[in-house]
């Protein structure tokens, strides 16, 4: 089993890399501060480094002492009840309240160096076409995404290609799945590495840090703060001037910078927005509007070893049917063997939830920050159109495949949209284990749950095309809270490439 390097940058770590920032340490200034160390945080700050920037700071608001994807870390079912049963994980915080069961449960931050990106499964879809139409997304973006970008390859073709490069198969992997249940699958692109005790990981941009003793150490130009919560961001003159924090003891300071970036998750980052645009007499109320998340409803069932037999089922591995304009959703097939001779198939469509100014994130202003942030969660009549054509896509591939399969088929129900007691937990190994073979177990995700929440700082309104404020100059955001519209496929692709056009707009290289 792998051991968990100690991060030389937290406080609470037994060692320190020379030049980095660790506690007791935090600079007066910055040329640019990233506000969060997750996916979107990690990879704008490594390819500002790349880009020759020299004076970045790195703020996220947990401890930095375990640098490890959990599926490399733990057994496939352990990482899984990390992600599923929150409580089993000490770096989950929820700082939000709901006015709804949505953006609740497992609905949360992960505050450690890396965040997120230390828990997702690798998938790397491109947005769809027609998600990417106008007039939701700037046509420069569109182009810098799809076409080509500094006068090269698309982001989407260059970063997709170093993901490539970076992962490797999984052992056994087929190259393509073919026809089952009525549809033509194929393998679910992801960026991935494959150990030879059968764990894996999933990239990481700390996957790009130069390494000592097998730690990953911050590029040069790079100094990271751990366990640093940032507050509020500090408004002088019309523009964006620096950070106010707090630190694990509870002292206060001010870092004044040229440049702030919020990648501190979607309600964080907007929460972080909507003080400094409040403040500055931006919004007519302390809200923003337009946050959404995937729409997505699944099945699981128990396969009889007679069911496979013969062959007829994909082997271990993940799969799917890309989305078209009509659904606005994407199948996807994950097959595990639970037994020998048993598999366990997971089937989940994912679909867009459109953009919608009553889904919101809206603050409670005070004197002292960070505001109190709730969420409202509300479906346009054409998302819960969508639900229902899921369900009847579900249902329709459950009847085929019982039929290809020779097994009796048991009629599939689902309770209520956003039912919190049939919700995406479904999918845990303590709970697919007493399930009736050969019967299916339906499950919806409550929005927020699946870590795919964005579009309430969107580019193009809240943003401009460089990702930079509208209304206050030197702040930007990155991750999905930028994305205009969030179209059906995973966010993260598209998180990685946008982080990369915007390093190399704030160091001057674009």
């Amino acid at each position: 089993m792998p051991v968990n390097p100690v991060n030389p940058l937290s406080k609470n770590g037994r060692r320190r890399a020379s030049g980095a920032s660790a506690a007791g340490e935090l600079p007066a200034h910055a040329a640019t501060v990233v506000v969060g160390g997750g996916l979107a945080g990690l990879e704008l700050a490594t390819a500002l480094a790349e880009n020759g920037a020299r004076d970045v700071l790195l703020l996220e608001s947990g401890p930095g002492d375990d640098l490890v994807h959990i599926h490399r870390s733990l057994p496939q079912d352990r990482a899984t009840e990390a992600v599923f049963a929150p409580e089993n994980d000490p770096w989950f915080h929820r700082p939000w309240e709901s006015d709804s069961a949505h953006y609740t449960g497992i609905s949360g931050l992960r505050r450690r160096l890396g965040g997120r990106s230390l828990y997702w499964h690798g998938v790397v879809l491109p947005l769809e076409d027609w998600a990417l139409s106008a007039p939701w997304w700037p046509s420069d973006v569109v182009a810098d995404l799809t076409k080509s970008w500094r006068g090269g390859p698309s982001l989407y073709e260059s970063v997709g290609d170093d993901l490539r490069k970076w992962s490797s198969p999984a052992p056994g992997s087929p190259e393509r799945a073919g026809a089952f249940g009525g549809h033509d699958f194929r393998p679910l692109p992801r960026a991935c590495r494959y150990l030879s005790d059968g764990r894996w990981e999933a990239y990481t941009p700390l996957a790009r840090w130069p390494r000592a003793d097998e730690v990953p150490r911050p590029p040069v130009g790079v100094r990271v703060r751990c366990d640093t919560e940032v507050l509020g961001v500090h408004v002088r003159d019309g523009a964006a001037r620096g950070v106010l924090v707090r630190d694990s003891g509870g002292a206060r300071a001010l870092v004044t910078a040229d440049a702030v970036v919020l990648s501190a998750g979607t309600v964080e980052s907007t929460r972080l927005a909507v003080q400094a645009l409040s403040g500055h007499g931006a919004l007519p109320e302390p809200r923003l509007g337009g946050l959404a998340d995937h729409i997505v409803q699944g099945f699981v069932v128990r396969l009889p070893a007679r069911a496979t037999a013969a062959g007829r089922v994909p082997g271990p591995g993940s799969y799917y049917v890309p989305a078209d304009p009509v659904s606005r959703s994407y199948l996807r097939l994950d097959v595990r063997e639970t037994e020998p001779g048993e598999l366990l198939l997971d089937v989940r469509v994912t679909g867009e939830q459109l953009p919608n100014v009553d889904s919101a994130v809206e603050c409670v202003p005070a004197t002292e920050l960070p505001w109190r942030t709730r969420i409202r969660a509300a479906l346009l009549p054409q998302d819960h159109e969508l639900v229902a054509a899921q369900r009847e896509m579900l249902r329709g591939f459950w009847r085929r495949l019982a039929e290809e399969l020779e097994l009796p088929f048991t009629p599939m129900e689902f309770t209520a949209y956003g039912d919190p007691s049939r919700d995406n937990t479904q999918v845990l190994p303590s709970r697919t284990r007493s399930q009736a073979v050969g019967v299916p177990e339906t499950w919806t995700s409550l929005l927020g749950t699946e870590d795919h929440e964005g579009g309430s700082l969107p580019l193009g309104q809240v943003l401009t095309s460089r990702q930079e404020f509208t209304d206050l100059p030197g702040l930007y955001a990155a991750g999905p809270v930028v994305f205009p519209r969030l179209g059906a496929a995973n966010p993260s692709l598209t998180t990685l490439a946008l982080s990369r056009r915007l390093a190399a707009i704030l160091a001057g290289a674009e």
